[in-house]
C-alpha cells in the first residue's frame, strides 16, 4: 500500500471518528446507559425524597427515572465544607431537577456539568459599587446557578423541599430554572421560545411582573414570593417553584401565567395532585 493511500485511509478514518464523536457519541453513550436497569434502591429514594414522583402515573415515573439515570451518569457532584454526598443527596437533587425537563428534551441540561452541595447556607463575597470605590460584601446564600454549567445548593434547603412539598420555596427547582433560562445565552426571565409562544410569554410575564412589583410597592400581600420582584430572571425561577409546589394557588391567582408555564414545561402539575 502506497504512503499516499495509507494517509488517505487514515484521514478518512480520523474524519469518520470526529463526525461520530461530535454528532453521535453522546446519543450512543446515553442509549448504552439507559440499557442498564434502574436500581431498586434509587427508586425507593425517589419515592421518599421527591414527593411529586409518588403521584405521577407509571409512564411518567419511568420517564423521570430515565432522566435521573442520565443525570447521575453525566453530572459531577461535589461536597463542600466537609459535606458528604451520598445517593440520598444525589437522588434528591437529580429527582427534583429532572421534574423541570420531564416533558422536555433531556438535552436542556447538556451544559450542566457540576453540582456543589454545602451542608447549609454558605457565605460568598460579592463586589459592591460605592461611588468610585468597589467594596466586597458578604452574602448568605441557599443556592446559585452560573452560565458555566455549575449549580450550588444548600443541603438544608434541599431537605426543606422534601419536608414541605407544598411550600413556596424549593431551591433545587429555583436554581435549575435558572439553568433553563441560560439556554438562550442569558438569564433574563425569558427561556428560549419562538413565534406566538414567545410573544404570549413576553406579554403575559411582563404584565404579571409589573403587577407583582406594584402590589409590593403598595404593601399588599403578593400572590408570589416577593423575591420574584427583584428582576425578571428571579421572577421566572420563583414562578417555577410555585408552578410545581403550589399549582392550584398559582392557577387561581394568575391563570394566564400558569398556562404559559404549562406551555413551556409541557406538563400540568395540577393533573398529579
Amino acid at each position: 500500500m502506497s504512503p499516499a493511500l495509507t494517509f488517505a485511509l487514515f484521514a478518512i478514518a480520523a474524519i469518520a471518528f470526529a463526525v461520530f464523536y461530535l454528532f453521535f457519541y453522546r446519543g450512543w453513550k446515553r442509549q448504552r446507559e439507559l440499557q442498564r436497569p434502574f436500581p431498586r434502591a434509587w427508586r425507593k429514594l425517589l419515592k421518599s425524597q421527591v414527593p411529586l414522583y409518588r403521584r405521577l402515573p407509571g409512564q411518567l415515573k419511568r420517564e423521570l427515572e430515565r432522566r435521573v439515570q442520565l443525570f447521575l451518569s453525566e453530572k459531577d457532584f461535589y461536597g463542600c465544607d466537609g459535606f458528604e454526598v451520598d445517593d440520598r443527596v444525589r437522588l434528591t437533587i437529580a429527582g427534583h431537577a429532572c421534574l423541570l425537563i420531564l416533558a422536555r428534551s433531556y438535552s436542556d441540561y447538556d451544559e450542566v456539568r457540576s453540582i456543589l452541595v454545602y451542608p447549609g447556607a454558605y457565605y460568598v463575597k460579592q463586589p459592591r459599587q460605592n461611588g468610585m470605590v468597589v467594596d466586597m460584601e458578604h452574602q448568605v446564600r441557599a443556592g446559585e446557578a452560573s452560565s458555566f454549567g455549575q449549580v450550588v445548593l444548600s443541603w438544608d434547603d434541599c431537605e426543606h423541599a422534601v419536608q414541605a412539598p407544598g411550600s413556596d420555596h424549593n431551591v433545587i427547582l429555583h436554581e435549575f430554572a435558572h439553568q433553563l433560562d441560560y439556554l438562550d445565552g442569558s438569564a433574563d426571565g425569558a427561556p428560549p421560545l419562538s413565534g406566538e409562544q414567545a410573544r404570549n410569554w413576553q406579554e403575559t410575564m411582563s404584565e404579571a411582573y409589573e403587577q407583582l412589583q406594584q402590589s409590593l410597592q403598595h404593601h399588599h400581600k403578593s400572590w408570589l414570593d416577593p423575591y420574584g420582584a427583584t428582576e425578571p430572571a428571579e421572577f421566572f425561577a420563583v414562578l417555577t417553584e410555585a408552578f410545581f409546589q403550589q399549582p392550584d394557588h398559582l392557577h387561581r391567582k394568575q391563570p394566564r401565567v400558569y398556562e404559559s408555564l404549562c406551555g413551556f414545561y409541557r406538563i400540568n402539575p395540577m393533573d398529579y395532585q
